[in-house]
């Protein structure tokens, strides 16, 4: 069966199915949709913005040159955001040489305080970005992926080439670490928060 012969209920895997048979309308509606999303991504990868738009823009150039071989992801956001973290991997001697992406993520904390509960104090958000700070890259990447992209264990563990067990256990050594360190609050309170202070 053809891409073109498919009907997905979902409507992002029905955009996808109709890239795939070479609409071009779809093809443009999957970069609006998902350019901003991987530009965010990859900026925490690495600071260099034009760098990050030029991985975009060959990432797109290449689905559309392959679309008759491209196959139908489960999940389109992660299969995207896998192809901008191994294009910067990739690339990253255009860069910075030598560099390792492991020890590259970097999160800027700007905390827009209208988004937060305003009741909150001034030394609740400086113990915030302190906390998040002090986390290793790594664990800082995995939190923005599953608490603020809302990505599944299953879809982290094919962005960052690792397994689901493994994804499972960065994941619950992070919020065991901010649970340590956050004393007199509930973890869960504070991972509420990780959503306003990733964006």
């Amino acid at each position: 069966m053809t891409p073109s012969e498919l009907h997905f209920s979902d409507p992002e895997q029905d955009l996808w199915a109709r890239f795939r048979a070479g609409d071009e309308d779809a093809y443009s509606s999957l970069m609006r949709v998902y350019s901003r999303l991987l530009f965010r991504y990859g900026c925490r990868l690495v600071a260099d913005e034009d760098f990050v738009k030029d991985c975009i823009q060959d990432i797109f150039f290449d689905l559309w040159e392959h679309r008759s071989t491209v196959s139908q992801p489960a999940s389109i956001k992660a299969y995207l955001f896998k192809a901008i973290r191994l294009r910067i991997f990739r690339e990253q001697s255009k860069w910075i040489r030598g560099a390792d992406l492991e020890d590259n993520f970097e999160v800027e904390f700007s905390i827009e305080r209208q988004l937060i509960d305003r009741q909150l104090a001034d030394e609740t958000h400086r113990k915030l970005e302190q906390l998040l700070n002090a986390l290793p890259k790594r664990q800082k990447e995995i939190l923005y992926l599953r608490f603020y992209e809302g990505l599944s264990h299953d879809d982290i563990s094919r962005i960052m080439t690792m397994n689901r067990q493994s994804v499972y256990n960065l994941l619950h050594e992070s919020i065991l670490r901010l649970r340590r360190s956050w004393q007199g609050e509930w973890v869960l309170s504070f991972l509420f928060l990780i959503r306003e202070i990733f964006s």
